[in-house]
């Protein structure tokens, strides 16, 4: 029997595969962590929470970018190549980060870098899971991206802890090494037997220019990694600057929402399997505006209610990356599901671009969170009328 670069037979693989998927996945899920390193990098660079925001926006955009990038050409006999040649690109944002003087320097390791890296790899063990399990391809590609999802669980109090006790620029350091002598040996299992490749029909895509439920999905998608997106990266800079909770407490706080982030994908996933795309997405803004609505109460003044509100934040960004997969393989097959999908992704990147720029704009005009709940809650309401308005486009979602 035909074995890999790791010495197991393809009867064995499976199971490391998902294994060893998970970690990777994990590892790379430092990027939402970053609200950890936000909260000091303001106070090495001497910048305001706008400026702070941009090496987390560019990280996210160029990871979205290069997701479109690497679905074009990503294929099962190159995907360890891509995955270990983004692994070191990885590895070096991180150290350049750690040596970084300025801003600007600061952002091109870190959210150039890294974000590419992170893009290049995120895709393989996706496309793979498709191979290894067609039956159960939806399952196991959640239990995948659970790693991504849950990662500041333990990312966020292993950052935290090595800064109070290295500095930023050594803990930096440390992630960079950890990458390169961890994560890279792991990328080995990508590699493909010849005597296990299934080839996948292409069909013709559609003209995206002309599709409109393309464009009103991407929508959606922006709106929700928007709000996602800028509220993961201001949860610690929010819980200690804003609300004055201790380090040690919002630091905990991150952990679980990391874990709120991670099992939304499988209960979303069923969600929408089970009541259809428009039910799913109105539930999401629901509870956004919930979570929005707790937060315009409490402004801190409680450490279970800002838990809770911004649990859910994270809780539905976490939905929506299991929503969005769903409704494309459903909308338009699994023969263009990786090229549409690749393209949607950009939405991300956008809604990090959006998201970094408001939040920042708002907290540094008000000086609170008031005017970010109040953006968020009009935001959110008119998404739940746009999706209603629209629930016809997803007939076949549904």
């Amino acid at each position: 029997m035909t074995k890999n670069a790791w010495g197991l037979t393809m009867r064995q693989k499976p199971f490391y595969f998902v294994l060893l998927s998970i970690l990777i996945l994990l590892m790379m899920g430092t990027v939402y962590s970053y609200s950890v390193f936000r909260y000091y990098i303001e106070e090495e660079y001497a910048i305001g929470p706008l400026d702070s925001g941009i090496p987390y926006m560019i990280s996210l955009l160029f990871y979205a970018l290069w997701m479109m990038i690497t679905g074009r050409f990503l294929k099962p006999h190159n995907a360890f190549k891509i995955a270990l040649l983004g692994t070191f690109v990885i590895g070096i944002g991180w150290i350049l980060a750690s040596v970084s003087s300025s801003l600007l320097f600061l952002t091109l390791s870190y959210g150039v870098l890294i974000g590419s890296g992170v893009g290049l790899v995120y895709g393989v063990p996706i496309l793979l899971a498709q191979h290894y399990f067609p039956q159960k391809s939806g399952l196991i590609s959640g239990l995948i991206l659970l790693g991504f999802g849950m990662s500041p669980l333990i990312t966020a109090p292993l950052a935290s802890r090595g800064i109070e006790i290295w500095g930023l620029q050594s803990t930096f350091l440390i992630f960079g090494i950890a990458f390169l002598l961890i994560q890279a040996p792991m990328t080995f299992i990508f590699r493909q037997s010849s005597s296990h490749q299934v080839p996948l029909n292409r069909t013709a895509l559609p003209t995206l220019s002309k599709d409109n439920s393309f464009w009103k999905l991407y929508l959606l998608f922006s709106v929700a990694t928007t709000i996602g997106l800028m509220m993961i990266g201001l949860s610690y800079q929010v819980g200690v600057r804003q609300y004055q909770f201790s380090q040690r407490d919002v630091t905990l706080s991150l952990s679980l929402f990391a874990l709120l982030n991670g099992i939304a994908r499988p209960i979303f996933g069923k969600i929408t399997d089970r009541y259809g795309s428009s039910f799913a997405m109105t539930l999401s803004f629901g509870l956004m505006a919930f979570a929005s609505i707790i937060g315009l109460i409490n402004q801190g003044q409680q450490l279970f209610l800002y838990i809770v509100s911004f649990g859910l934040f994270w809780f539905n960004l976490g939905a929506w990356l299991a929503i969005i997969p769903t409704m494309v393989k459903q909308t338009y097959g699994i023969a263009s599901y990786s090229r549409i999908y690749g393209k949607l992704f950009t939405a991300y990147g956008l809604g990090a671009i959006i998201g970094n720029v408001v939040s920042g704009t708002i907290l540094e005009f008000f000086q609170s969170t008031m005017g970010l709940y109040t953006f968020i809650l009009f935001v959110v309401f008119v998404s739940i009328g746009f999706v209603f308005r629209i629930k016809k486009t997803f007939r076949k979602a549904d």
